[in-house]
């Protein structure tokens, strides 16, 4: 079997964008982002940990004026593409989570951080800073949306030797891909290993891609939020609307209000 190397998370932004059923997920996802901002304002939207950029570009076509960022610059210029062949504009920043009010300008209407990018702050601090980042950037009234993976339900499988996410088949450019994911403990971490495969030329090839992420519980997370001067408007457990439960929920998924009504740290 043909392999491309393995790769440090995130996978090249071309094996990600292939894993996933884009037409399937926007149609699901976007309506519910456009009913969360509501009318296309002012100030416009921000991305944080944007990836491929197909939500960001969109939404720019329901006429959002959007900032797309990540700390991949292999996925900023993906998504530059992606942008480009959707005939859209959308700003692009290559910035990590800490690194946004800097570089991201600001203050946004909205922020989306979803598609389980914030894990990938890594840690405790890491996910409090980025929380602190994403209250500096929104104007005070202004939503934030927030969707993980339910790591509370995983535990469970995480206890007893780790859990499968997958198989998924996609076709694509009449090519047949199939991908899942595995995940493991490590500490206070979670291992993911990303597999894909697919056949060319008549050979098998696979791209395999591993990184660690923070399993993010709802209690700490909604704390941290409060902290930030959050008020937290929704909790739930999908792009369906159902109220989260921590024991079978596929996601959970914050809808938040910046209050303004408190300072926010700029400390770690």
């Amino acid at each position: 079997m043909g392999n491309r190397s393995a790769r440090t998370f995130p996978a090249s932004a071309e094996c990600y964008d292939r894993q996933i059923n884009w037409t399937a997920r926007l149609g699901r996802e976007i309506p519910f982002l456009t009913q969360v901002f509501g009318l296309p304002g002012r100030l416009g939207l921000l991305d944080a940990g944007c990836g491929s950029g197909r939500h960001a570009a969109t939404l720019a076509e329901r006429g959002y004026r959007v900032t797309a960022a990540d700390a991949s610059t292999d996925m900023i210029r993906y998504a530059r593409r992606v942008a480009r062949e959707q005939g859209v504009r959308v700003r692009l920043v290559r910035a990590s989570f800490a690194e946004l009010p800097k570089k991201a300008g600001g203050p946004f209407d909205g922020v989306l951080c979803i598609g389980n990018s914030l894990p990938l702050a890594g840690s405790a601090p890491g996910v409090r800073s980025a929380v602190r980042s994403f209250a500096r950037l929104l104007r005070p009234g202004g939503h934030l949306l927030i969707q993980v993976i339910n790591f509370a339900r995983m535990h469970h499988e995480l206890q007893h030797g780790g859990c499968v996410r997958g198989p998924h088949v996609l076709r694509s450019r009449g090519r047949e891909y199939v991908s899942f994911k595995v995940f493991h403990a490590a500490g206070r971490q979670v291992t993911m290993t990303g597999v894909t495969l697919w056949k060319e030329a008549g050979a098998w090839k696979h791209e395999v891609f591993r990184g660690r992420l923070y399993p993010i519980d709802a209690a700490p997370l909604c704390r941290w939020l409060r902290a930030a001067g959050f008020r937290i408007l929704k909790r739930l457990g999908s792009y369906a609307g159902e109220p989260y439960a921590a024991a079978h929920s596929p996601d959970l998924i914050l809808i938040c209000e910046r209050t303004g009504n408190r300072r926010v740290s700029g400390g770690p």
